[in-house]
């Protein structure tokens, strides 16, 4: 019985929340099996604490924001935003060295960024800027939940579009229903780009309805994909209309993930598009995307459930594989470079 599972880099970035979810009260998560508690300071700053009082085994998400400090619910032990406890309310004198972890933290786009690596080199590595999130050029709507599947589950399916005909003919571009072109994969140390020019086709009916462009008419179409970092994916789909008839029509897809443990992951997606602005074509689109995504949520389970009862296979791959094979091998050296 083979088994495929390398461990996750902890020196990467990872969003353990969108930038809505915090504020004055505490929000307790899990990544990397590590506890973090997120909560907005007096400054609006986000703060990422370890999720435990350091007195005892008790949560500080049950606890309550007080200025730039938490107090744990239980000791009443209050610490300030670099983990350091500053007040005991039984006695004068804090303990010495009473802390709890601190982690560095970016809010970027509308994403809140963890390092629970070595601090020193979160600053030498920020993370990935995702402006379309927030510029005014880009309408965007999205979710967010926990798959019960490890990460790497999760990455494989973003390398590959080629199933989405399969899994989901509705919202499948016509384009895919032929055969996929050669994917022209770009590598570096630490990422995988790649992309694919699709002949031209017809505009998904849903697609066509919502940016008034012809149902009938094909057009050139491209795919483009990219691993930015462990937990981190952002694509894209081109349909190059002439200017005359509207214009390029793309959406941008971000996928933010971030392993919980081995058998669970977190899944902050975004769907961005630069045609049809308003929330009347976002309240259409997006039960539309968020079906798909929860096909693929219960597919991916799905696979989590025979690997834990029958372990990792030998996995017959394709041409259109080739983008996962490589996240794969980049994940595996981030670990092992980790020791």
């Amino acid at each position: 019985m083979r088994d495929r599972s390398t461990g996750h880099p902890r020196n990467a970035w990872y969003a353990l929340a969108a930038s809505a979810e915090v504020g004055s009260t505490p929000l307790g998560t899990r990544a990397l099996g590590t506890p973090v508690v997120l909560y907005r300071a007096g400054d609006g700053s986000v703060v990422a604490l370890g999720d435990r009082d350091a007195h005892r085994p008790y949560p500080l998400s049950l606890g309550h924001v007080d200025g730039d400090t938490i107090v744990s619910g239980y000791s009443g032990f209050a610490y300030d935003r670099t983990g350091a406890c500053v007040r005991v309310p039984s006695q004068a004198q804090v303990p010495y060295g009473a802390r709890v972890p601190s982690y560095p933290v970016v809010e970027e786009g509308d994403l809140v960024w963890v390092w629970l690596g070595e601090p020193s080199l979160a600053a030498l590595r920020p993370p990935v800027s995702t402006p379309w999130l927030t510029d005014a050029g880009w309408d965007t709507f999205g979710g967010a939940w926990e798959t019960a599947a490890g990460i790497g589950l999760l990455h494989d399916n973003f390398a590959d579009i080629t199933h989405v005909a399969v899994v989901d003919p509705v919202i499948s571009p016509p384009a895919l229903t032929g055969v996929a072109p050669a994917l022209e994969v770009e590598l570096t140390e630490t990422t995988v780009h790649f992309h694919r020019d699709w002949p031209a086709a017809p505009l998904p009916e849903w697609q066509a309805k919502i940016s008034g462009a012809s149902t009938m008419a094909s057009y050139p179409q491209r795919e483009e994909g990219a691993f930015l970092a462990p937990g981190l994916w952002a694509d894209r789909w081109d349909v190059f209309i002439p200017a005359d008839e509207g214009g390029t029509q793309t959406f941008r897809f971000t996928h933010a993930v971030t392993p919980v443990d081995d058998h669970r992951t977190r899944h902050l997606w975004r769907v961005s598009r630069n045609f049809a602005p308003g929330a009347e074509a976002s309240d259409v689109l997006r039960p539309i995307f968020e079906s798909y995504y929860l096909k693929v949520r219960e597919i991916l389970e799905t696979m989590q459930q025979v690997i834990d009862r029958d372990g990792y296979g030998e996995d017959v791959n394709v041409a259109a594989d080739l983008a996962a094979l490589q996240v794969r091998k980049i994940l595996r050296r981030l670990v092992a470079d980790e020791g």
